[in-house]
């Protein structure tokens, strides 16, 4: 039986945790959160709406296919997505519509992140930006399912819990930077999926293996950052894969993979793209060598990489530095402190 606990707000988030068996767990994510996914889901004109008409459109044959390539390369990860749309009373196809949003070609862009090893760890962090209708109904949830390392994830309700910024009790934490792609690879997974079957490992190693093996069929940048004081950004765009360590910055534009092969080519006056190497160089301009979490906290809520528009909106700041044990948040409140490994167990532990 699934024990549910409703946690004290941090910064402005909602917080709520799971911890039981895997479809239960999963099921009651969405049947708990389903006023909110059928609110925004019946939102005159929202993105929700658009997405699924063209699901069912001029898109409706790279959705089938990229559904069954999902399914077969992850089929635990469509299967609780399956749970989700369950639970919340929500068609499984408009689920995966949501879900697959960046897999079907261009959308839009968001998200910052910055990373580096320090003398004895890492510390990463991710700023969560998406479209200004969206960032009233973010929230955090921990999923302790039986068999899989507990983790606390910043969540869309309707989403799989896995795209925006993710730690683990195993000591791993992600950002995910949606990276555009011109023509999905309806032989890869859903991004979104791939990066749950990620977040789901025990190791770093086999994290950044998964990563690495499994092509999305869209395109995400994935920051991740281990208890062993490691940090990689890898790039995974339709079908191809790229990986660097060490210190980096990431926005909305590959910074690794050549932009240039079929697939990949964004035109270079596509303003979506301008606005990315715009916010990239703002936040290399705010701190250039940082030394702790504070420095890249500041970077991330710099002028020119704080978004705040309608359709550039940063929802949650989040930091982790791993050899403190420290996480701080942002949302739409003050500024939280806490204990990074009870964070990610879902225990609300301010420093």
């Amino acid at each position: 039986m699934t024990k549910i606990t409703h946690l004290e707000p941090v910064s402005g988030l909602s917080w709520s945790v799971f911890r039981g068996e895997r479809a239960e767990v999963m099921r009651c994510l969405g049947e708990e959160h389903a006023d909110e996914i059928h609110s925004f889901r019946h939102l005159p004109g929202g993105s929700w709406e658009a997405q699924v008409r063209r699901a069912d459109g001029v898109a409706a044959d790279r959705l089938d296919a990229v559904i069954a390539s999902t399914r077969a390369l992850l089929p635990l990860e469509s299967q609780e997505l399956a749970w989700i749309a369950e639970g919340a009373g929500i068609p499984e196809r408009e689920i995966w519509a949501r879900n697959l949003r960046g897999d079907l070609g261009r959308d839009g862009t968001g998200c910052s992140d910055m990373a580096f090893v320090t003398g004895s760890g890492a510390v990463m962090g991710h700023n969560e930006d998406g479209d200004g209708e969206l960032h009233e109904k973010i929230r955090l949830v921990t999923l302790d399912i039986e068999g899989d390392p507990a983790l606390t994830a910043v969540w869309y309700p309707g989403m799989l819990p896995s795209n925006a910024f993710v730690t683990t009790e195993a000591g791993l934490t992600f950002g995910m930077d949606h990276v555009p792609v011109v023509t999905a690879c309806t032989a890869g997974a859903g991004r979104h999926l791939v990066a749950r079957h990620a977040q789901r490992q025990v190791t770093g190693d086999a994290a950044r293996a998964t990563l690495s093996e499994v092509p999305c069929a869209g395109g995400f940048a994935f920051d991740v950052a281990d208890a062993a004081g490691r940090v990689d950004l890898i790039e995974n765009a339709a079908g191809r894969v790229e990986a660097a360590s060490g210190r980096h910055r990431h926005t909305n534009h590959l910074r690794l993979l050549d932009g240039t092969r079929d697939g990949l080519a964004v035109p270079e006056d596509d303003p979506w793209l301008r606005e990315s190497r715009s916010r990239l160089r703002a936040l290399e301009a705010a701190c250039a060598t940082p030394a702790d979490a504070e420095d890249v906290f500041a970077a991330l809520r710099a002028p020119g990489v704080l978004g705040r528009s309608e359709d550039l909106w940063t929802s949650v700041t989040a930091v982790v530095e791993t050899a403190a044990d420290e996480v701080l948040v942002q949302g739409s409140g003050p500024r939280w402190r806490g204990r990074l490994s009870a964070f990610a167990r879902g225990e609300r532990v301010q420093l």
